[in-house]
């Protein structure tokens, strides 16, 4: 399972380890350049005072005059000592013993260089804490023709005291370093919580989660969404509003006036006031659109609009539409097949059995041989099922509808579906039997064929024909022969034909009938 911090914990945790790391660091490089830095002062200390005590007058009388009262060069040592705060400061003559000053640290100390060969040097005897450093001068007399090393000067400084020093001086910078650490810690906690209220007390992970699930939610609803700021520029747009808008590819920081070209649309964004399902037309479509302004403290900092295609909506309103009439034309079939069961019946009651026996023969034989036709000739179910609810509805109005020997369709490809289809064939073979019904013949006429590369559907009617200066504008919205608020049948018709990649030809005679041929490519 995996474990979620809180926001605070993090940032806590952040700034503690980032904290002592620097001190860690600091502290470190601190603590080895001041213990270099002392220990090369205290060699410098050690050696200076060794070399000032060899030349002065007080020592120098006391080597001169070898019975000379040596108390002056042992007050001489101990002011020194007080001054440079040395461990301790001893005289040796040439023979290595000591003739003034303290008895030295440690028992070691060799004085060989400074007797034999005058030289002033340091030097570390001893380990860990008994480990002393050594200040070491040659007192050097003068005797007129000739100089002469008479006795060496000895400065110790202990290097435990040393340490100590150094080890005060890190503790107060630990010291203060705590105070830093707890500074940090309490500004770390009220941060972590200013940016909670920031985030509304939501922690990262959750609104990583709320994030992914708003994409997921965006991108999934059919419903073309964007979402733009205060300056115009498009924060949010999912796939909807990119087919939709017919937007094939975006930037992130483009303005919306960039990636639409409608000044409708654009005011409509702009807009400080809700706009609720406004009608556009836009390019070839027509699109609703809703725009939502989002406020903080009552100012508008950006939009958020919705779009939805009203031309896709109708397709599917006109797809219902047929799928109703289909099914009335299937409610007519039973009516029509119901009637004539009441017929037979009340035949069979009044004792004409010839009469019901002649009427069931024509019937079956009438039946026999559209079904002959509709399922031998046209293999494609969903053409056998309009082809037999029109029949249904062409004998309830009283009208031959005739099926054409010569008809043969094999079963189409999924390409064809259903609505396409019933919008097509249902809406002219409607026209059909409409026009039909006020003629004296009342007949319509149907054929189909898949011979070729073009599935061809040709559909006769008996009727008064098309006006002529007619053939175009009929197949345009609101027109129509048939009085006002009609004119969308066959508009749709042209629309599910040239979505199919098909066309259709039309030819009228006045007073003799109409012929509609459709041509699909397969």
């Amino acid at each position: 399972m995996k474990v979620q911090f809180t926001l605070q914990t993090k940032i806590l945790g952040l700034i503690f380890f980032l904290i002592l790391l620097v001190i860690g660091v600091l502290t470190a490089t601190f603590a080895f350049n001041e213990t270099k830095e002392d220990v090369k002062q205290a060699e410098e200390l050690a050696l200076q005072t060794a070399q000032t005590l060899s030349f002065m007058p007080a020592v120098q009388e006391g080597f001169r005059e070898q019975n000379a009262n040596r108390q002056n060069m042992n007050l001489v040592i101990t002011k020194m000592m007080n001054q440079v705060d040395a461990s301790s400061i001893f005289i040796e003559n040439r023979e290595k013993k000591i003739i003034a000053g303290e008895k030295p640290i440690s028992e070691s100390h060799e004085t060989y260089k400074a007797l034999v060969f005058g030289s002033s040097y340091v030097t570390h005897v001893g380990k860990k804490e008994e480990e002393v450093l050594r200040g070491i001068a040659p007192v050097i007399l003068n005797h007129g023709d000739y100089t002469k090393v008479e006795g060496a000067v000895v400065v110790e400084f202990q290097m435990l005291q040393i340490r100590d020093r150094i080890s005060g001086e890190v503790k107060g910078m630990v010291m203060t370093s705590a105070i830093v650490l707890i500074i940090g810690v309490i500004g770390s906690i009220v941060l972590a919580r200013n940016i909670r209220k920031d985030t509304l007390g939501l922690e990262p992970y959750e609104i990583a989660l709320l994030f992914r699930e708003r994409n997921a939610i965006l991108q999934s609803v059919k419903e073309g969404i964007i979402a733009i700021d205060q300056y115009g520029k498009v924060t949010m747009m999912n796939k909807s509003a990119q087919q939709i808008l017919d937007i094939s590819s975006r930037d992130e920081v483009q303005r919306i006036n960039e990636i639409i070209s409608s000044d409708t649309i654009l005011k409509l964004m702009e807009s400080k006031k809700d706009v609720v399902n406004e009608e556009v037309q836009y390019k070839d479509r027509t699109l609703i659109v809703n725009t939502q302004p989002v406020l903080e403290d009552g100012e508008s900092v950006g939009t958020v609009a919705t779009f939805r295609d009203k031309t896709e909506m109708k397709k599917m309103v006109d797809a219902f539409s047929e799928v109703k009439q289909y099914s009335e034309d299937l409610r007519a079939q039973t009516h029509e097949f119901t009637n004539k069961l009441y017929v037979i019946l009340g035949l069979i009651q009044l004792g004409k059995k010839e009469e019901a026996i002649q009427l069931i023969q024509e019937e079956t034989k009438s039946q026999e041989h559209h079904g002959e036709l509709i399922f031998n000739s046209i293999q494609d179910e969903k053409i056998q099922a309009i082809l037999l609810g029109k029949l249904a509805k062409a004998s309830e109005k009283k009208i031959v509808f005739h099926i054409e020997e010569e008809s043969s369709v094999s079963p189409l490809s999924e390409k064809f579906k259903l609505a396409p289809l019933i919008i097509i064939l249902g809406n002219i073979l409607d026209n059909a039997f409409d026009a039909a019904a006020d003629s004296k013949e009342k007949k319509v006429s149907f054929f189909a064929t898949d011979f070729g590369n073009d599935v061809l559907f040709e559909i006769t009617d008996s009727g008064k024909g098309i006006p002529d200066g007619m053939e175009e504008a009929i197949f345009d919205k609101g027109v129509s022969l048939k009085g006002e608020k009609r004119g969308y049948g066959l508009a749709n018709v042209k629309e599910e034909v040239e979505l199919l990649g098909g066309f259709i030809e039309l030819t009228s005679t006045e007073d003799e009938g109409t012929v509609f041929s459709v041509f699909l490519p397969k």
